[in-house]
């Protein structure tokens, strides 16, 4: 930690030192399912079965009903989880890495004594393109194509499953740190039939599809393709959905792994996502260019070890960015005032704040990129030039299709006043989405990963490269 730099801990209190007490000596696991929208899992209300075992587990944990991502988008999102940084200040677009001298999450726990360990399926989120660099073993898609495997096999939880089984059988050393993140439910859809196919002909809870707002401002988007058919949209939620209750089977191998292994009743268990996807809400389809609550919006559940685990629940706002100082602050490793972003979550789980973020965050890319401002009752979204904006009421329309911004210019100001706070925050201010006259802000060199054709071919496979 700097000299001079304030270590940020919560108070102890009752109710902090249960939380902390769950988790003192635990290890810890964090499971990513990719493109895994909140609104598509059980224990977020949607009626299909799609996830049993997260749902079981939110029974015995904490749900984050109101979670957000950073960036709808891996690699970005997965920087932000990584560094509690938002995306202007992490500065990890495209080829870009994180600077050496950021904190990550891996270099922290690693520092306090955790043995850390990466496994994913997804070679944006791992040290191909230098995230998770920090790790004391790191498994990814070289290790994933054992046997002569080739995509698209090394995107099937199978894959995965066998090197962590393979890790834990070897009896790894403990406490430990692991990430793992599993493809599914992003595309393409390779579960086995039964699974894929398990909700075929059927039509989805709630599918619907919209305009993009600004059809009509020439020059606002680039073309995009065309609007699905009702019975195409169908089909692809269906898949989707399949894929979902595919990646929710891998949770749950992992689960009976570590049991097996005995070490699941000593483990702080989290289950997230990087991003959601769109089906045709706002005239998108698939996630990285659209920072509406179907890209955005994502499953946070918090399970604790013990015999009597803190359980609960809460619809205050919170981010991925949070998640880094939770961890940091149930295991009681301090850190610096500044250089992270995110807040700790325990006073929420503890019952000592109603709130913790007020407003969160979250910018795409695109033609133009986006920014999302949001509140608990108003989303405004901010288009780069400053000329774009929308504003919903998120109590009347929570699907965010009608834009109030004329009516409502009052609330529309509030938001923008927190968002001009929030950029000077940023490395990079990213004022030039509210102010047409305000310069794009320069980014600082730092090193830059080389794209071989091997990671050309992977990034043209997830739809990334057309």
């Amino acid at each position: 930690m700097p000299p001079g730099k304030p270590a940020l801990l919560t108070p102890a209190s009752p109710a902090v030192d249960r939380l902390r007490g769950a988790a003192r000596g635990a290890n810890v696991v964090i499971c990513v399912i990719d493109a895994a929208r909140a609104d598509h899992v059980g224990c977020y209300g949607y009626p299909r079965d799609t996830t049993p075992t997260i749902d079981r587990l939110a029974g015995d944990g904490f749900v984050f009903e109101n979670h957000f991502c950073q960036y709808p988008e891996t690699k970005v999102s997965t920087a932000s989880l990584f560094t509690s940084q938002h995306p202007d200040t992490h500065l990890a677009y495209g080829a870009r890495t994180i600077p050496e001298t950021t904190l990550t999450l891996a270099q922290g726990l690693r520092a306090a004594g955790l043995h850390t360990v990466l496994f994913s399926q997804n070679g944006y989120a791992s040290p191909m393109w230098e995230l998770g660099m920090h790790f004391h073993e790191a498994y990814y898609e070289p290790h994933l194509k054992r046997g002569g495997r080739d995509i698209p096999d090394i995107w099937k939880p199978e894959a995965l499953l066998e090197l962590i089984a393979a890790w834990l059988e070897e009896g790894p050393p403990t406490p430990f740190f692991a990430y793992l993140h599993f493809m599914p439910p992003h595309d393409p859809y390779i579960a086995p039939p039964d699974t894929k196919y398990r909700y075929a002909g059927r039509t989805p809870p709630g599918a619907w599809q919209s305009p993009y707002p600004f059809d009509d401002v020439e020059g606002a988007r680039r073309k995009q393709a065309r609007p699905w058919s009702t019975q195409e949209q169908h089909r692809m939620i269906n898949l989707y959905d399949g894929h979902l209750r595919y990646a929710d089977w891998a949770v749950g191998e992992v689960e009976r792994l570590l049991r097996d292994a005995g070490l699941f009743d000593m483990t702080l268990f989290i289950v997230t996502a990087d991003h959601g996807e769109a089906f045709g809400e706002h005239g998108y389809r698939g996630h990285g260019f659209s920072v509406y609550d179907e890209t955005t919006h994502i499953p946070l559940v918090m399970t604790f070890p013990g015999p009597d685990p803190p359980v609960g629940r809460t619809r205050e706002l919170t981010q991925s960015i949070d998640l880094m100082p939770t961890i940091f602050d149930l295991l009681q490793i301090t850190y610096p005032g500044d250089g992270m972003q995110g807040r700790s979550l325990i006073p929420l789980m503890a019952g000592q704040s109603g709130e913790i973020d007020e407003y969160v965050f979250a910018r795409s890319g695109g033609a133009p990129p986006s920014y999302m401002v949001r509140d608990h009752s108003s989303l405004l979204l901010l288009y780069r030039g400053g000329e774009l904006r929308a504003l919903y009421d998120l109590e009347g329309d929570p699907r965010q299709v009608h834009n109030v911004i004329e009516e409502q210019p009052a609330r529309a100001a509030a938001l923008e006043q927190a968002f001009i706070a929030f950029a000077h925050e940023q490395a990079a201010p990213p004022l030039h989405f509210l102010d047409p006259e305000a310069p794009a802000a320069e980014l600082p060199d730092v090193p830059e990963v080389e794209v071989t054709e091997e990671m050309r071919r992977s990034l043209e496979a997830l739809g990334y490269l057309k």
